[in-house]
């Protein structure tokens, strides 16, 4: 296992950028795409330290069976942790912990190398799935691939909240294509019960949907509260092409802490984004969190300011960079994405 990490460690650092793409025939076909993403910044606060962004290294499995049979797995295998100043304090670390800044009991609940794994069955307009696979929460915020997110810039719902699960999925799709309606029955994240949710995608001309209610159980293992709890995402974006502008709001940011059932909580983020060219775009980011975290009787709320870029010099290869504030404190980051597409059969 050692070896393979120094492996995957070597081919971080030393390469550029992936885009994962999901196989387009209809037929039978699979592919795996090798992702490494190599970060480099600064966080200033009291003092300037060093960050590694969002560093990583992952793999995407994914084909076709039949014309109606389709898979797809996803692995992280090898995580930064974007905040640390040096090695020594989680550069390059295996992914138990990933993106679970504030989630201590992470490890036992979904967060590790594999991300997702299921298969999926789509008959006419029906989607049937099953496996490890993301929870229906977060509106468009959770669209993105994590190896595409500086999570300097992400909300703290995406920051704390262990989406992968096992679980089962039913999507209905309208003849006219405009809307999805997904039913999902999941694992909980925090215990061995199971939750439960419904989403909206739909489009009417530049206006898009991406509403879900997911009711969880969010009692620690210890605690005595296990009350289902709404979970509820509102997202909307308007298209008006080079320009668009996104807002996903949430009724919690995901704390693990909470015992009893009043929704704590809040986040709210707006996204305003420039495309002139398939190989450059520009988006501006306001993210507001309100959280109470009961452990540490400490009240959150704070705001962030970013701005991200995205260059494709060549096909396949991006260059990325962000900066901003997170009320008082400075972040900034630049790196490079590469996509190792290969066609398997």
């Amino acid at each position: 296992m050692k070896k393979i990490l120094v492996v995957c460690a070597a081919i971080t650092l030393s390469c550029f950028l992936v885009r994962a793409q999901e196989a387009e025939d209809t037929g039978r076909g699979a592919g795996l795409s090798i992702i490494p993403r190599l970060d480099a910044g600064i966080l200033h606060s009291d003092e300037t330290s060093f960050s590694f962004g969002n560093t990583s290294l992952y793999t995407l499995f994914e084909g076709n069976i039949t014309e109606n049979w389709s898979f797809s797995v996803a692995n992280h295998w090898v995580a930064s942790d974007w905040g640390g100043t040096d090695f020594d304090e989680g550069i390059l670390t295996p992914t138990a912990d990933l993106y679970t800044l504030y989630l201590p009991f992470s490890g036992d609940y979904g967060n590790n190398f594999l991300d997702w794994a299921y298969i999926t069955y789509a008959p006419g307009s029906w989607e049937f799935s099953l496996g490890k696979m993301p929870l229906i929460v977060g509106g468009f915020e959770f669209d993105e691939y994590d190896f595409d997110v500086n999570p300097m810039t992400t909300t703290l719902f995406w920051n704390t909240f262990t989406v992968y699960q096992y679980g089962a999925s039913a999507a209905w799709t309208t003849p006219n294509e405009a809307h999805t309606f997904t039913a999902q029955v999941a694992a909980n994240q925090f215990n061995n019960s199971v939750g439960f949710g419904v989403k909206w995608n739909g489009q009417v001309g530049p206006w898009s949907t991406n509403y879900s209610v997911f009711m969880s159980k969010y009692a620690r293992p210890w605690a005595s509260s296990d009350a289902f709890l709404p979970i509820i995402s509102i997202g909307n974006r308007l298209d008006f092409e080079p320009f668009s502008l996104t807002v996903d709001f949430m009724n919690r940011c995901g704390d693990p802490t909470y015992t009893t059932t009043d929704l704590f909580g809040y986040t709210l983020l707006a996204t305003a984004a420039y495309a002139p060219s398939e190989s450059f775009n520009l988006s501006a980011r306001f993210a507001w969190n309100d959280a109470y975290f009961e452990v540490t009787d400490t009240y959150e709320n704070y705001f962030t300011y970013s701005l991200q870029a995205n260059w494709y010099p060549i096909e396949n290869l991006r260059i990325q960079g962000c900066a901003g504030m997170m009320d008082e404190d400075f972040f900034a980051t630049i790196g490079a994405t590469y996509n190792f597409n290969i066609k398997l059969w």
